[in-house]
């Protein structure tokens, strides 16, 4: 893992048009790609007139440039404004360069706790599948009895109903298992979203997002990151 050169910005009196324009590009896109309904939930339909959009003035380049600069999957701090006292929701990215093979920033499904967790959480659930198949195996029944066998006596038609009830609870304990591995492993195979550093393309997220940067292959990868306010008023 190479880690990335980072160079710092303040983007405030002279400097002050990198946000003005950062601003502007930001409002452009929601607009035009009718993504502001989905991003903020209302019954009112202002088209960006009550959104606050706001691009913190510190920020810094990222530079990767040599291969297998990476990072892994994380979650990125809310910083405060000082301007305004409002905690930032998004995390700003404005790539600088292309890179035609590697250096994805990636949206994640799941941070890694969660993976972590899911994962013992579908072990443990195999694990007691596996035990209920076994105990299923373990009950003998010789001769199948449907309640209806006239010459049957007492205490085998009562053994009988019992080992049959306790095999339709296993069953049903055992389907309930199957059916919950399956939703958790749904949940492990929802897509990623990976995208490609190109000069100039902006992306923005929310800082609860789990992303990764993936490896670069093609260098350098240079990318100007910020902290955005983005929310109603």
């Amino acid at each position: 893992k190479t880690a990335a050169a980072r160079r710092f910005l303040c983007a405030e009196g002279e400097l002050e048009w990198i946000r003005v324009g950062l601003v502007a590009a930001i409002r452009k896109g929601l607009l035009e790609s009718d993504e502001e309904e989905s991003l903020f939930s209302g019954d009112d339909n202002d088209h960006g007139n009550e959104i606050i959009i706001r691009v913190l003035p510190w920020m810094r380049f990222l530079e990767y440039t040599t291969p297998n600069g990476s990072l892994g999957p994380h979650t990125d701090a809310l910083i405060r404004c000082k301007e305004t006292d409002i905690w930032s929701t998004h995390t700003l990215l404005v790539f600088c360069s292309d890179c035609e093979v590697g250096g994805e920033t990636t949206l994640l499904p799941e941070d890694a706790k969660t993976t972590r967790l899911r994962k013992k959480k579908v072990k443990k659930a195999n694990d007691a599948a596996a035990q209920i198949r076994l105990a299923m195996a373990r009950i003998n029944i010789n001769t199948p009895y449907d309640g209806q066998q006239n010459n049957a006596d007492d205490g085998s038609s009562n053994e009988m109903n019992t080992k049959l009830a306790k095999l339709d609870r296993l069953q049903t304990t055992l389907q309930t298992i199957e059916e919950n591995i399956t939703t958790m492993n749904k949940e492990a195979a929802k897509p990623c979203f990976p995208v490609k550093p190109k000069c100039g393309r902006i992306l923005f997220f929310p800082h609860e997002c789990p992303h990764e940067g993936r490896p670069t292959v093609s260098v350098p990868k240079i990318f100007l990151r910020a902290e955005l306010i983005l929310k109603r008023k």
